[in-house]
């Protein structure tokens, strides 16, 4: 009789990588900056945020009181989304180009300093 087929558990890494948080940060920068005309941590925290100012952008906070935003939002997207695209195509090409210009020095610096410190768990 032949076995079934049984199904895989999906492969998860294991590890925290620094530049993968990075380079998410800047595409939750270009979402937020297109839709809500802030950077992100301006829309998350709100005016808590030192060094930055409202410049007229929307907030989570500004969001959940008054809803009516996010219709702002939606047009916000139509009239940014031609640049949005082309910012998020550039900085995933800067990405990988980055990723494999990096690659021996992330290597020794993983080796030399991360490792040893925070322990398997993180890396470049």
């Amino acid at each position: 009789m032949a076995r079934r087929k049984t199904r895989r558990a999906p492969r998860r890494r294991k590890s925290f990588s620094i530049s993968n948080a990075l380079f998410s940060v800047g595409y939750a920068s270009i979402i937020t900056e297109g839709a809500f005309k802030t950077s992100a941590p301006q829309f998350l925290l709100g005016d808590v945020v030192s060094g930055y100012s409202s410049g007229g952008g929307i907030s989570l906070k500004e969001l959940i009181a008054r809803p009516e935003l996010l219709e702002v939002a939606a047009s916000n997207v139509m009239s940014n989304l031609p640049t949005m695209v082309v910012q998020s195509f550039a900085l995933g090409i800067t990405e990988k180009v980055f990723k494999q210009v990096m690659r021996t020095p992330f290597r020794r610096i993983q080796s030399g300093l991360i490792k040893p410190l925070l322990g398997s768990g993180v890396r470049l």
